[in-house]
């Protein structure tokens, strides 16, 4: 055969092994999948029946591939119950030897599996395992500290709220994943939060505020309202956003003040804040903001205006000083 012959075949060969390849490995798959789907349905049952059950915890005598199965079914049952099932499925875990496994995997040399590992045990670890978690918050890998973090907030743990925070602030965690676990632990966080309040790094405190203005109650105002006046403005402006979304009327006078803040981004966050809560007071210190400040501020004194009094926006805005803010606010009102 001439080799021009056989140089032209070597490609056309190859790509008819790599198709005969990819091909036996779908049909492995689909194989393994199917496999894996009977094994699943057979076991549902058993599974439910340990979840839900109230005696002793006595799972079905399993090989290795059932085991793998079953443990699957009980994490994704572990991420939708509480209470008394879920302990049943972390009772297993611990008896099984599951949770040991899982534990040791959280020091793999492999990412994927420590990544994994910390992932699973979010949905059926007991609490003791988040001081291990929170070191994983300083894993080199970040998939590794996201899955951690996740599974933090899973547990409610509150000893993870500062490093928590902390990770968020030093740039080791996405802010939105920190912000999730934060409020996945929800209100027994707060009182933490408000320590955190005083701590010396101003983005410390600034996202603690932000936290507790998204989890906490209008009885959790006192660290929002003294630091209205804090040195740093991003701290004054959370501060002033967080009594708006709790709704804290008993702050209405301190925002007030704050609308004659030297820094927009504050008085902006103020006069949203007041918009929320309403009032005469609010009402008549909101109007010189509307019509005079800068941009952002006047354009939020607007809007609140037109939320707390539609009626007075719609006579203002056919004042020759009504600003262009009050205007646009009046034709929302006019929708």
């Amino acid at each position: 055969m001439p080799p021009i012959v056989v140089v032209s075949l070597v490609p056309a060969i190859a790509n008819v092994v790599l198709i005969i390849a990819i091909v036996i490995r779908h049909l492995l798959i689909g194989r393994r999948t199917r496999h894996v789907e009977a094994l699943a349905a057979r076991l549902r049952l058993p599974a439910i029946e340990l979840v839900e059950g109230d005696g002793p915890i006595e799972p079905p005598e399993l090989n290795a591939a059932e085991t793998e199965v079953f443990a699957d079914l009980l994490v994704k049952y572990g991420r939708q119950l509480t209470g008394a099932s879920r302990d049943r499925i972390v009772r297993y875990w611990e008896s099984s030897g599951l949770l040991d496994e899982h534990v040791r995997m959280l020091q793999s040399y492999f990412p994927w599996k420590r990544a994994s590992a910390a992932f699973t045990l979010g949905d059926v670890g007991p609490p003791h395992v988040a001081p291990l978690l929170v070191g994983l918050l300083d894993d080199p890998e970040r998939d590794v500290r996201a899955a951690a973090a996740r599974s933090l907030g899973r547990l409610g743990a509150v000893e993870a709220i500062e490093p928590l925070i902390t990770a968020s602030v030093r740039g080791r965690l996405p802010r939105d994943v920190a912000d999730m676990a934060l409020l996945d632990i929800g209100s027994p966080a707060v009182e933490s939060l408000a320590a955190l309040t005083g701590h010396a790094d101003p983005e410390v405190r600034t996202s603690a505020l932000q936290i507790i203005g998204l989890i906490g109650a209008a009885t959790d105002i006192g660290p929002m309202v003294d630091h209205l006046v804090d040195p740093a403005a991003s701290v004054r402006s959370a501060s002033a956003g967080a009594l708006g979304r709790l709704g804290a009327s008993e702050a209405r006078d301190a925002l007030v003040v704050a609308l004659d803040d030297r820094v927009p981004a504050v008085r902006t966050a103020a006069a949203r804040a007041l918009g929320q809560m309403g009032g005469q007071h609010a009402t008549e210190a909101l109007i010189p903001i509307a019509r005079a400040d800068s941009f952002e501020p006047a354009r939020a004194a607007a809007q609140s205006l037109g939320r707390i009094d539609p009626a007075l926006v719609l006579r203002m805005a056919v004042d020759h000083d009504a600003g262009p803010h009050l205007l646009e606010a009046a034709d929302r009102v006019a929708l």
